[in-house]
């Protein structure tokens, strides 16, 4: 079996150049010289009714739809005429659109004490609480954060900017991991500390690493510089401060995502100059993945239920 593809620079460096842009992004031509949609839902729990909606977006808009590891869905293959609404649909439908840019990523996390045998704290109220307050605050760089409700930590939270890893009385909270071509395990910042006392320390964080870091550096790079101990000092002072501020920013920015997320005019004008030789699906064959169309989005039939504009579902337990 050969595995090996050959290198596409002009694309390459077209996404480097992308990386650079402040703020959110969506995530811009892909090999196939098609576009890619990055969505989710808090918690990564699905509800029947979106699962139904995310097949009927994938069969009319996408080609497959991929799970990553970052617990989101990536509809993959849509035609740039086809973005516009595919990207409808998905708000329609209750899903997030998710940034890949400088700003504060979604939380990944465990089933936790909801469900799993080794729980020692419940995440899903946590992380729906976080990602309301938080998720989308534009950054320095881009923030990941992970929560692990059992020892066994399957959230990887040691592996991200901010981590949280249940014990038995509360969270150990880890801060400067990341993962990649080269993983640093993130070092602790405090605990254990209660779930009433995350956002404080959140926003804490947040405060200093925007204050320190330098034009695009990761909180790892922001921790070398300065030395975990008076990173830690400066946040103590600032945990118990109101972050009302904080949470309006962040608010701001995902309107601004979810509205205004259009295809980048240069994505549009690279595509139009690439060939479609280098396409890895080739319409009218069968493919492992996907349908493998280019044709217009399938219209919706008189036994086919409309796209389902629901909520995104609810943590157990939550209100």
């Amino acid at each position: 079996m050969d595995t090996s593809t050959p290198l596409d620079l002009s694309l390459r460096k077209a996404t480097v150049e992308r990386r650079k842009r402040p703020g959110h992004r969506c995530l811009g031509r892909q090999r196939d010289n098609h576009f890619a949609l990055l969505i989710g839902v808090p918690t990564a729990c699905f509800s029947a009714a979106q699962l139904r909606s995310l097949a009927e977006i994938v069969d009319r808009y996408a080609r497959f739809s991929h799970l990553t590891t970052a617990q989101s869905v990536l509809l993959v293959g849509i035609a740039p005429q086809h973005y516009e609404p595919a990207r409808q649909a998905v708000r329609q439908a209750g899903f997030q659109i998710r940034s890949v840019g400088r700003d504060l990523f979604h939380v990944k996390c465990c089933p936790g004490g909801d469900f799993s045998p080794f729980g020692l704290q419940r995440t899903f109220d946590l992380v729906a609480l976080i990602e309301e307050y938080f998720r989308g605050l534009p950054t320095p760089q881009k923030i990941k954060i992970a929560l692990s409700g059992c020892p066994n930590c399957c959230a990887n939270s040691r592996l991200s900017d901010f981590g949280l890893h249940a014990v038995v009385n509360g969270w150990k909270l880890y801060i400067g991991g990341r993962m990649g071509y080269a993983p640093l395990i993130g070092q602790e910042l405090a605990g254990p500390i209660s779930s009433d006392a995350v956002p404080g320390y959140l926003a804490a964080v947040l405060r200093v690493y925007r204050e320190l870091a330098e034009p695009n550096e990761r909180l790892f790079r922001t921790l070398e510089r300065i030395g975990l101990d008076d990173f830690r000092q400066r946040v103590e002072g600032l945990r118990n401060e109101p972050y009302d501020d904080l949470v309006e920013e962040a608010a701001r920015s995902r309107k601004a995502l979810e509205e205004g997320f259009t295809l980048a005019d240069q994505d549009k004008q690279t595509l139009s100059s690439v060939g479609s030789e280098e396409k890895v699906f080739q319409p009218g064959k069968k493919n492992l993945c996907g349908n493998g169309r280019d044709e217009e989005p399938r219209q919706l039939g008189k036994n086919d239920q409309p796209l389902l504009a629901e909520q995104p579902l609810k943590a157990p337990g939550g209100q």
